[in-house]
C-alpha cells in the first residue's frame, strides 16, 4: 500500500506536570497533512494519574472541525498526565479512526505494572495497556546510527502501521505530529519549548 504523502494525521502529547503540584496536564493535538504541512491545533486537559484520558481525547476529536479529514490517530506514548491510561481501542471504536502509539523505547511492562499499583484502578488501567498488544519496531529513518522507535496499534494492519509513521517522521526518527505536539506543550507550560521533541 502506497499511502498519500498529504495524509491527515492528528498527534497528540501532554504537557509537562508536577505530580506534587498539579492536578491536570494539557493534552495538545497538532493536524497535520503528512509529516509536512500543519493544518491546525487542539487542546484539552487530562488529571494527572486520571481515568479521563480516552474519553477526552474522544471529545477533543470528534468536536474538531477537522474530524470529518482525519484518517489516522498518533498518541505519544499510551498514557497522558502520569498513568492516565488511554484505551486504543475505544478510541478507535468510537472515532473511526486506525490508532498507533508511539514510544522511543520499547515499553517495559514490568515497570508499567508496578507502577500501576500505586494508583486506583490499577485492573483497569493495566487491561487497556494490555489491549494495545505488543509493540512492533520499526526504522523510520535511513541513518543507521538512530535508533528505532516502538509501535502499537489498532483498525490498521502493521504494513500501513509502519507506512503512517515513516511518512510522518520527516525532521526525526519521530513521527512529525507528535514532535510538533510536544514542542507546543511544553512552550504553552513552561514558556519555552525543551525536551527530546
Amino acid at each position: 500500500m502506497n499511502l498519500k504523502r498529504e495524509i491527515r494525521i492528528l498527534g497528540i502529547d501532554d504537557g509537562p506536570y508536577s505530580k506534587s503540584r498539579d492536578k491536570k496536564t494539557i493534552l495538545i493535538g497538532t493536524v497535520f497533512r503528512g509529516g509536512d504541512w500543519i493544518d491546525g491545533v487542539l487542546k484539552t486537559e487530562v488529571k494527572v494519574d486520571g481515568m479521563d484520558s480516552t474519553k477526552k481525547i474522544i471529545k477533543q476529536v470528534s468536536h474538531s472541525r477537522h474530524y470529518e479529514q482525519l484518517q489516522y490517530l498518533i498518541l505519544d506514548g499510551i498514557t497522558f498526565g502520569g498513568l492516565n491510561v488511554v484505551d486504543i481501542e475505544k478510541l478507535y471504536d468510537k472515532l473511526k479512526l486506525p490508532v498507533l502509539v508511539v514510544s522511543r523505547k520499547h515499553p517495559n511492562f514490568n515497570k508499567f505494572k508496578k507502577a500501576l499499583e500505586h494508583v486506583s484502578n490499577t485492573k483497569k488501567r493495566w487491561n487497556k495497556i494490555k489491549k494495545a498488544g505488543k509493540p512492533i519496531e520499526v526504522d523510520t529513518t535511513q541513518n543507521n546510527k538512530e535508533k528505532p522507535i516502538y509501535v502499537q496499534y489498532k483498525g490498521l494492519n502493521k504494513q500501513t502501521a509502519k507506512e503512517v509513521v515513516k511518512l510522518s517522521s520527516t525532521r526525526s526518527r519521530i513521527p512529525e505530529p507528535i514532535r510538533v505536539s510536544h514542542l507546543i506543550a511544553t512552550g504553552v507550560i513552561k514558556g519555552e519549548s525543551y525536551g527530546n521533541a
